[in-house]
């Protein structure tokens, strides 16, 4: 009787495990709906390489292999403390950022030990490119971060109220002088001239 459930497990192991093998590859995306936004999915991608970046850089003189920071970083990003910044509300983000990371942590971790185990490390706008252009299909061509796009319009405007301060600054300003016909008299004109009495 022993024998015979264990036969049972077995079989059921094998029958789970054989069917797991046959799913194949994970899809290219989560199930998530905000993936099928790309600019969301994008953003997700830019705020996680961004903050794991951060952490990599202040880790980096650390005792620890890279692999452990990398692992710890990646871990200690998806928060909504660290999230606020971005475009997206933080609950979102953490979503998108908890998808990217448990659907690809092998390309991410890939991209980064890669990135890091450079003699002169590029700055994170690489390591942007390299996991979320190249490595996985975050944000393609084209697609720019909200984020980007937000600080882009952000200094624009700047820019445009310094000019438009810079050239009201050198111009004189201009009198306005009142349209209408013949001239008028104001109090100090008609008090001073003598009245006619007839």
């Amino acid at each position: 009787m022993v024998l015979r459930s264990c036969g049972w497990v077995v079989v059921v192991l094998v029958v789970v495990s054989s069917n797991a093998t046959e799913m194949g590859p994970k899809t290219l995306l989560p199930d998530d709906a905000l993936f099928k936004d790309q600019a969301a999915f994008c953003e997700g991608c830019y705020a996680l390489v961004h903050e794991a970046e951060k952490l990599m850089t202040m880790w980096q003189k650390e005792k620890g292999s890279i692999e452990d920071h990398i692992d710890a970083a990646f871990l200690a990003t998806c928060t909504t403390d660290r999230l606020r910044t971005y475009v997206l509300s933080p609950p979102k983000m953490v979503r998108l950022c908890s998808g990217i990371r448990a659907h690809y942590m092998d390309q991410l971790g890939m991209a980064v030990l890669r990135h890091y185990s450079k003699p002169t490390v590029p700055g994170v706008d690489q390591l942007f490119k390299d996991i979320c252009v190249k490595a996985i299909p975050a944000c393609p061509k084209g697609i720019t971060p909200m984020s980007v796009a937000r600080e882009e319009s952000r200094k624009k405007a700047a820019a445009e109220k310094e000019e438009k301060e810079a050239t009201t600054e050198t111009t004189p300003p201009k009198t306005k002088t009142k349209k209408g016909k013949g001239k008028k008299k104001t109090k100090q004109q008609t008090s001073s001239e003598p009245k006619d009495e007839l």
